[in-house]
């Protein structure tokens, strides 16, 4: 009984720790500043989690679930995926959204920098969004080449207009390019081409 206590209060604790690097972010993540969002102390962290570098681990895997979780919910992938990617720009471009680009954009920086981490690496956080999706795309009918290409042009495109967004915080702006581009793709797709090239002509 006692260790099904232990673990619930952990897994409180990491959710906490969650929540508060996507607020706050990886700069300053101090155990002290953790430890304060939590509501408990630096040396409870280091008892649940042994180190600090652990309990950012665990966090930033908390993390990604949650943002994967919810572009799933946002991008059901389907027959009608490509409409779907279309009306998606009210989350990509929501607070929510921007919380998840923000952190995992400062966790690439620093991996870049020669700081890893293995809760989440680099790698994953362009696999796993092509993977969301190029499941989609192969849902509305794409060849698996065909899928994974469009998929690379769509995350490409949408990393772009959120760094844009960041900078500038031009919203109506970022959100008519986004629109144009996806009528383009729409209507590529509708016509029957499956080259991801053709759609910038």
């Amino acid at each position: 009984m006692a260790r099904t206590v232990d673990t619930t209060y952990r897994d409180e604790l990491l959710d906490a720790v969650a929540r508060d690097l996507l607020r706050a972010g990886l700069v300053g993540a101090s155990l002290e500043r953790l430890a304060a969002a939590a509501g408990t102390s630096a040396r409870m962290l280091v008892h649940h989690f042994g180190t600090k570098q652990a309990l950012l681990d665990a966090a930033l895997r908390r993390c990604r679930e949650w943002e994967l979780d919810r572009a799933r919910a946002e991008l059901p992938a389907g027959p009608d995926f490509p409409r779907v990617l279309a009306r998606a720009w009210t989350w990509f471009g929501s607070d929510e959204a921007g919380q998840y680009f923000r952190l995992f954009g400062q966790l690439a920086a620093s991996s870049r920098l020669g700081t890893d981490h293995a809760g989440v690496s680099r790698v994953q956080l362009s696999t796993e969004w092509l993977t969301v999706v190029g499941d989609g795309f192969l849902a509305c009918g794409c060849r698996p080449p065909i899928a994974q290409r469009f998929a690379t042009v769509v995350v490409a495109q949408i990393r772009g207009l959120l760094l844009d967004l960041d900078a500038t915080g031009d919203s109506e702006r970022v959100q008519d390019a986004y629109e144009g581009f996806m009528e383009l793709l729409v209507a590529d797709l509708a016509t029957g081409n499956r080259k991801p090239g053709k759609i910038a002509r």
